[in-house]
């Protein structure tokens, strides 16, 4: 009985650590083969720099984080989309092109809305952290 428990306990832990490694190689994977991703992962940086030299509070940060999370699940889902589409069609079709071109625009809309939010909460402490350095 106690074997039994020890071996479905490893199980348990055997797939957990099978289902990191598969989303930790599925990152690799798309930040090798997406080149938008690695445009969003140097504005994160920069957001991240400016958030801790701003001093943002919690409920900032909390915002930016998912904002952050949002963005980049939907990019990864947008390239996954565009896998599978490119694996089910070969050859040029216009209900592909249109499910690949929805997915973009999915994409964008979700990029550009994460740049308001960031303007939204960056801009005020941005404006009173430069007002205070330049002494108005």
């Amino acid at each position: 009985m106690a074997r039994k428990k020890f071996s479905k306990k490893a199980k348990v832990s055997t797939r957990l650590k099978n289902k990191f490694s598969n989303a930790a190689r599925g990152v690799y994977i798309a930040f090798k083969e997406e080149s938008t991703l690695i445009v969003y992962l140097i504005a994160i940086a920069i957001a991240i720099g400016l958030g801790i030299w701003i001093k943002l509070d919690f409920v900032s940060w909390s915002i930016i984080i998912l904002t952050i999370g949002v963005l980049l699940g939907f990019e990864f889902l947008n390239t996954s989309i565009e896998n599978f589409v490119d694996l089910l069609s070969f050859e040029y079709n216009i209900k592909a092109k249109k499910i690949k071109d929805i997915c973009a625009a999915a994409s964008i809309i979700n990029a550009i809305l994460s740049i308001i939010i960031g303007f939204l909460i960056y801009l005020p402490p941005l404006i009173e952290r430069i007002s205070e350095m330049i002494g108005v």
